[in-house]
């Protein structure tokens, strides 16, 4: 476990899966309630674009510049918990967009990215109808908390209200992407630590 990490048995997917269906009725499927939140010292894309930057510093063939990438993401640990997690979020997905990327997978939707990025920044949760690899068809309410670059194409990377569970869903595959009333501000930095801790274990 990394150090200064919350033990994974004091977060494990059963328990923020019931912290997360208490709070339902305070981030609001179906009710507009605000939660006031901090103005980011940043803008937000400006922060986004800084942070994926970071985390691609490994791919550069700079051992120098990597280590240097490496302090700077354990040093917002201190002063801007959310963007270190999502930096180490985007470390273990986003890769070097050039080298990898597959040229016979179809692209994300322009719209669906813009949707989804304005919904990730306000904390408002979204629904969208979803079919799987397998064909598989299913409706899906989430809270969304970041969009990754796999080779596989873009996803995002969300709490399923009907899986009570993270889960990954490539943005192709997506239809009716819809924003949702409510504002999940309150529970992102939980969510996001809880979402690092499954995928660090995964991988």
């Amino acid at each position: 476990m990394r150090p200064g990490r919350t033990s994974p048995m004091t977060l494990t997917r059963r328990t923020l899966g019931t912290r997360i269906a208490g709070a339902a009725a305070a981030i609001g499927f179906g009710n507009g309630a605000a939660v006031a939140r901090p103005t980011p010292a940043m803008d937000p894309d400006l922060r986004d674009a800084a942070l994926r930057g970071l985390a691609l510093a490994g791919h550069r063939g700079d051992p120098v510049g990597a280590a240097a990438a490496k302090a700077a993401l354990a040093r917002l640990a201190e002063t801007d918990p959310e963007a270190a997690l999502l930096g180490q979020i985007y470390q273990l997905f986003d890769v070097r967009p050039a080298a990898y990327w597959p040229q016979h997978m179809p692209e994300a939707a322009a719209a669906d990215l813009a949707t989804l990025h304005a919904a990730i920044r306000a904390t408002r949760p979204v629904a969208f109808g979803y079919t799987d690899q397998s064909g598989n068809q299913t409706t899906r309410s989430v809270l969304p908390l970041a969009l990754v670059h796999p080779p596989q194409g873009v996803k995002l990377l969300a709490w399923c209200q009907e899986r009570e569970d993270f889960r990954q869903f490539f943005v192709r595959a997506m239809r009716g992407l819809t924003p949702q009333p409510g504002d999940f501000s309150a529970h992102r930095l939980m969510l996001l630590e809880g979402l690092l801790d499954k995928e660090s274990w995964r991988g």
